[in-house]
């Protein structure tokens, strides 16, 4: 492996056929070509192991790089990518294939400590990157504080309820930063300390007193507590603040001098929070409420366009860069080294209806009965938890009293064309008969309640045990719940992998894997479809939809969803949703609650343009019609209109197994255009569909920004607008505010009550003129992996806007069951300054060869 190996004009290097490597004062560096457009940044001390490879798991054949030297750096170059290393600062620069430089280190920001973890040697790790003023970062995960653009953003990478930690990072610059640690991780760390003292206010009898602070005068619990502080700062100017709670909570309040900072209350919230804020020179007062039982602690720094990653318990300075000419090209890159996302059966692009919870199995089969006769489309019926009964609390076993013959149940739900879901832990009690099994063995985590996924024989265990208690019977899919695990706690344990803190956000991809490796191995003509709440870098390969957890039932809830969601599939997570109308709710009150309605109604439209289309609740009979006719009807419109849309959204999910992104934040494809980067609540619905969901109570009206370098249609007046500019739209109870892009070719299926009640032999081909388009119409068999053989079709369809001409191709390939004679109803629209809008309609018969229409 080794070719050369010599002492260079200025220091020492070697290299490789992989690689080269640089003699450093904290290590060995190693500069790794990945692909022709990410390279593997490496630093490796002396005496310590690296760990098994979780994350670049594909082993790609080494591109071809050269390196070249002069008297002030080492040059390694690849197709793609230059990453030049500075010889007097140690720093590393990185150019694209034009020369230009799109990230560098900062000089003397490398940090490598010697460091340990319960006797266990390791290096608390740091390196800082240089950020221009006009730069957007994204990803990192889900989090909960709203923000959108991370710039400058001190955020805690931890995995707990409604929080999940993906160390991947994208800049609106065209590239992606993989912060390859397996353990805590710090996203720009302030290390400033405010000294708090606690006030010695106090209730009695869990009664409220009320606390003077400059905000106002709080109300608090026995539960809860004030404490305040002062700190001083001696430079004007934008800060970091950061409340680190040290355990989840249900209040995040901070004031800073007499303005409210952060306000956030729900029953589960994450331990730590930020925000940016603008200070003065001088003293600040600072007050905080929150849970009495916690340790706070306030911390801040001053922002100097700089993002700095820090790992306390590490085995190595270690990251990846992704370049690209977009942010499509990045993911892929990405997925690349990490694993593809597989497809998700057709079904899973239904809706799933899920409450907390259905009591038996009649519960649950009348149910879909009168979903069945109210018209009102579903795919999915979700049992959540406590099925199990007195068989143990988390054993994934039926209670015979109240879902006796499961295997009967199961099949009485699929013949009423629905699939069944149901709600698994990783805690099985273990003095139930199936938890003494996994202690005799040792497959819990010790002095824990958790499976101890890390070792192999584990996985393997709680797989048998779920085909042999539900998978056998007929299960269609798993809710893995509280798989981060939940509250943190592998912090202080000790696994078969080595000490939990070495692995503390990596427990959910270990339990994702079991399953989807355990069902593909027992049943391979059955998709994998895991619903969990929490996620790890390269999970995706495991086919894991994520939903954001317990998250509270307000419209402020609401908008921190989208911000999340945003975020968490520029990570390359391409499948996520989230409780519609938020999991806690406001009791019994909310089925005639007209305001909670408003929110459900506008929440379940949104609802309707996510990846899942889910429904659920805490307590709730979520079902629609418990919140009478009006509320009823308009989700019925809106699941009419998904399932519609259902050749379109399967034909677009369908890019995501060659690296694509369904739900595309704006800087996906509008990345030149500033004001559509930041747009927190706007986002591309495959390649065609704006989505603008209204977020605010009692609107009439909404603004929704259209991105500069297209033409945008209205999709419900079929008005036409250019893009850069900000309109005004009318938007009725029944209404979200949607854009279809000039030259979008769009599918339209018929009103299905499921997604296996019809096929698509009678399409509306709806083409939006102003641009040239394509669209590519995907199907295959809908619930198996024969796609991954080739067994799938496509029918092209493109647009000549000059010509007004549609061009529909022959259909490639085959599959069982493939449709060979369809009919199109292919409608333009079209705007005229002059005239009101108009659209022409042609029927085609189409038999599977090449068709040219004039429209």
């Amino acid at each position: 492996m080794l070719l050369f190996s010599f002492k260079s004009i200025n220091t020492g290097y070697t290299l490789y056929k992989d690689r080269i490597s640089i003699p450093l004062s904290e290590g060995i560096l190693n500069i790794i070509p990945l692909t022709n457009n990410s390279i593997r940044i490496q630093i490796n001390g002396e005496n310590i192991k690296q760990d098994e490879e979780l994350i670049l798991v594909n082993k790609l054949p080494v591109p071809a790089f050269k390196v070249t030297e002069t008297n002030d750096e080492i040059q390694l170059k690849t197709a793609s990518i230059t990453v030049l290393y500075n010889k007097k600062t140690k720093a590393l620069n990185f150019k694209d294939g034009k020369g230009n430089v799109f990230l560098s280190e900062k000089a003397e920001s490398r940090k490598m400590a010697a460091s340990n973890v319960n006797g266990n040697p390791c290096y608390i790790v740091e390196q800082s990157f240089n950020s221009p003023e006009n730069e957007y970062l994204f990803g990192l995960g889900q989090f909960q504080d709203g923000h959108y653009n991370l710039k400058d953003i001190s955020q805690k990478l931890t995995q707990v309820n409604t929080q999940i930690a993906v160390p991947f990072l994208y800049s609106n610059k065209g590239y992606g930063i993989l912060w390859h640690q397996y353990g805590l991780t710090e996203f720009n760390p302030n290390d400033n300390l405010i000294t708090l003292t606690k006030s010695e206010k106090s209730s009695d009898n869990n009664k409220e007193v009320e606390v003077t602070t400059t905000a106002g005068t709080q109300k608090i619990s026995q539960r809860q507590a004030l404490y305040m502080g002062k700190f001083n700062v001696d430079k004007e100017g934008q800060y970091s603040i950061m409340l680190d709670l040290g355990d989840m909570d249900s209040r995040h309040l901070v004031v800073i001098d007499d303005k409210t900072i952060i306000d956030q209350s729900n029953l589960w919230l994450p331990p730590a929070v930020s925000e940016l804020v603008n200070l003065k020179v001088g003293e600040h007062s600072v007050q905080i409420v929150c849970n009495a039982t916690n340790k706070p602690k306030l911390s801040f720094r001053k922002t100097d366009n700089s993002t700095t990653f820090r790992s306390v318990n590490a085995k190595a300075l270690d990251y990846v860069v992704f370049k690209g000419k977009d942010t499509d090209e990045v993911i892929k890159s990405y997925r690349s080294v990490s694993g593809q996302a597989p497809m998700l059966p057709l079904w899973a692009y239904g809706f799933w209806q899920c409450r907390e919870r259905y009591t038996s199995s009649e519960h649950l089969i009348n149910t879909v009965k009168e979903f069945r006769e109210r018209k009102l489309p579903l795919d999915v019926i979700v049992q959540d938890w406590q099925y199990w009964g007195s068989n143990g609390w988390g054993v994934p076993q039926f209670d015979e009293k109240n879902y006796p013959n499961p295997s009967g149940f199961i099949k009485e739900l699929h013949d009423l064309k629905s699939h069944f879901v149901v709600s698994v832990w990783s805690n099985p009690d273990k003095n139930s008969t199936i938890g003494k099994k996994y202690v005799e063995n040792g497959m819990y985590i010790p002095n824990t309640k958790w499976l101890d996924y890390f070792n192999p024989e584990t996985g393997k265990a709680y797989w048998n045990t779920l085909n042999q208690n539900l998978f056998s019977n007929g299960v269609d899919g798993w809710w893995m719940d509280a798989t981060e695990p939940e509250n943190d706690a592998l912090v202080g344990t000790t696994t078969h992998q080595g000490p939990g803190d070495f692995f503390r956000l990596t427990y959910p991809l270990f339990v994702s894997k079991s399953v989807y490796e355990g069902q593909r191995k027992t049943n391979p003509e059955k998709r994998v479809t895991i619903l969990t709440r929490s996620a790890f870098a390269g999970q995706q390969r495991f086919g894991t939809i994520n939903w954001s957890g317990d998250i509270g039932g307000t419209w402020d809830g609401f908008k921190r969803q989208i911000v999340s969601g945003m975020n968490f599939t520029l990570t390359g997570m391409p499948y996520w949703t989230t409780d519609i109308g938020g999991f806690f709710r406001p009791g019994g009150g909310q089925y005639k609650d007209e305001k909670f309605q408003e929110l459900l109604t506008r929440w379940f439209q949104w609802g309707a343009f996510s990846t899942i289309f889910r429904l659920h609740g805490y307590q709730t009979e979520t079902e629609p019609w418990k919140y009478g006719q009006k509320v009823e009807g308009n989700m019925r419109e809106m699941l009419n209109f998904r399932y519609q849309l259902m050749p379109y959204i399967y034909s677009e999910a369908s890019k995501i197994k060659t690296g694509s992104t369904f739900m595309r934040p704006l800087v996906m494809d509008f990345q030149n255009d500033e004001k559509a980067v930041n747009q927190p609540y706007e986002y591309l619905f495959g390649k065609s569909f704006l989505v603008a969901p209204v977020i605010e109570s009692g609107v009439a009206d909404w603004k929704v920004y259209l991105p500069k370098g297209t033409k945008w249609f209205d999709f419900w007046s079929e008005k036409s607008f250019d893009g850069g500019q900000e309109v005004k739209v009318n938007v009725p109870l029944n209404r979200i505010p949607l854009f279809v892009k000039a030259g979008a070719i769009i599918p339209f299926g018929s009103i299905m009550q499921s997604t296996n009640e019809k096929k698509w032999d009678t399409l509306e081909i709806r083409i939006y003129e102003g641009a040239d388009g394509e669209f590519t119409l995907y199907e295959d068999e809908g619930d198996n992996y024969n796609y991954e053989k080739g067994k799938f079709a496509t029918i092209t369809f493109k647009w000549n806007d000059l010509k007004k001409t549609l061009s529909i191709s022959e259909q490639k390939g085959s599959f069982s069951g493939m449709i060979k004679e369809r009919k199109f109803k292919v409608v333009k629209v079209s705007s005229n300054l002059k005239l009101p809008n108009t659209t022409t309609e042609k029927y085609v018969d189409y038999k599977g060869n090449k068709i040219s229409i004039k429209l």
